[in-house]
Formats: structure tokens, sequence, C-alpha cells
């Protein structure tokens, strides 16, 4: 998936030791050496959410394989998919939240080109939805949508959301 070469932009608009901070002040920093260091899985949330079209181990993969042709992996490799799961259920979503706090700001100056028109900032607001694990708290907290078939429900709770 060529679209996935754009993964090194979040190194820039989230550098590495900014993340690291995050991390540590989350108190989500492992305690031991692993495969798939808190880093690495807070970047590899971060690149599924742009890509979410995109497989877990592609988003994972393309990234890393950019990485071993520049000779910066070692012996690295990508890891099993249930281990990206459990990855990610160890960071949970605290050191994601916290670091949209820190980040979240307009990036574009007056100056930048096609920012602002009439002295007004432009912005765009996009919707999405997300289906998310098939429990109890989950339909509680975000819901079912309905279907097309009847007056039934969707299979799965879903999360709305507008950025």
């Amino acid at each position: 998936m060529s679209e996935l070469s754009g993964l090194g932009l979040l190194t820039w608009v989230y550098p590495p030791g900014l993340v690291d901070r995050v991390v540590g002040a989350c108190g989500c920093a492992e305690q031991r050496r692993r495969l798939l260091p808190a880093r690495l899985v807070v970047y590899s949330g971060l690149g599924l959410a742009l890509f979410s079209p995109a497989p877990y181990l592609e988003v994972m993969r393309h990234p890393v394989e950019g990485l071993r042709c520049q000779g910066l992996l070692g012996g690295w490799h990508v890891p099993a998919k249930s281990s990206l799961f459990r990855a990610r259920q160890r960071l949970g979503c605290e050191p994601l939240r916290v670091l949209f706090a820190t980040t979240a700001k307009p990036m574009a100056a007056e100056a930048t080109p096609g920012a602002f028109w009439r002295g007004l900032r432009l912005l765009a607001v996009d919707g999405t939805c997300c289906d998310v694990a098939d429990s109890v708290v989950n339909e509680a907290a975000f819901g079912r949508p309905g279907n097309g078939r009847g007056s039934g429900r969707s299979a799965f709770p879903q999360v709305r959301m507008a950025a």
C-alpha cells in the first residue's frame, strides 16, 4: 500500500522524544525490553487511525520494511497480530489521549497558502463510524445503529465521531 509511506509524517508531528515523555508520564513505559515497545505501539495506533482500511500487520510492516532497508532494525521482526493486540491493551488509551491534548493545535500560520480565506482560518470537519467490540459496556456507551433489514439492529456497537 503506497499510501502507507506517509507514516513517516507521524514522527514529524509526534517526535519520538515527545511520545516517550507522554508514555512515561502516563506510567505506561515498559518494565522490560519487549518486541513491541510502548513508542512503537503508540505509532502503530496512530497509523491504524490514519489508514483504517489497511490491515493491522500491513500498517506495522510498511514502516518496518523501510527501516530494514536502511539497516536500522537489526534482527527485529513484525510480531504476530495477537501480540500487537496485547501490546495495545497493555498501553491503554491514556497515552494517545494525552498526546492529542498536548499537540492539538492549528498547524498552519497566516502565511500558509490556502489556510485562510478573507481573514478566516479554514478547517474541515469529517465524520466516521467505527465498529467496536460487542460488549454490554460498549453497547451502553455507544449504542447500536439500526440496519436496513427491518427493525433489527447492527451486529456491533458503533462509535460515531466527528473531527
